[in-house]
């Protein structure tokens, strides 16, 4: 009878050893092609939209607290990785294996205090 505790416990362990979350994650370089001024932030490849505002709010490609971009790069990802950089009504951008540089408004540089970030592989 002593088993069946044992063998339920060390089921219960082998399930949760077998099955770990392992998001990914990728790197986004957005570049002020006016100033020089560039930055990558590491991102969550895992389909949740985030600020842009809130992970590149304090790199070199914000001043005064806001993010000023031309273009985003994608610098270490996987081959089915996608991301896209929205931001209404100008901004849509997608970057993925096949298109890893893009420009954000035709080569403008945009503030970006309301776009989001969404990547997935």
């Amino acid at each position: 009878m002593r088993f069946i505790p044992v063998a339920f416990g060390l089921m219960a362990t082998t399930s949760v050893m077998a099955n770990p979350v392992n998001v990914q994650s990728v790197t986004v370089q957005l570049a002020n092609d006016q100033s020089g001024a560039n930055a990558n932030v590491d991102i969550p490849a895992d389909g949740n939209p985030r600020s842009v505002q809130a992970l590149w709010g304090k790199t070199s490609v914000s001043t005064n607290g806001v993010v000023s971009a031309s273009s985003a790069q994608l610098n270490k990802f996987q081959q089915t990785t996608h991301c896209q950089i929205t931001q209404h009504p100008n901004v849509n951008a997608e970057l993925d294996a096949q298109r890893t540089w893009t420009q954000l408004d035709h080569g403008k540089v945009v503030q970006l205090n309301q776009a989001s970030i969404v990547c997935k592989d």
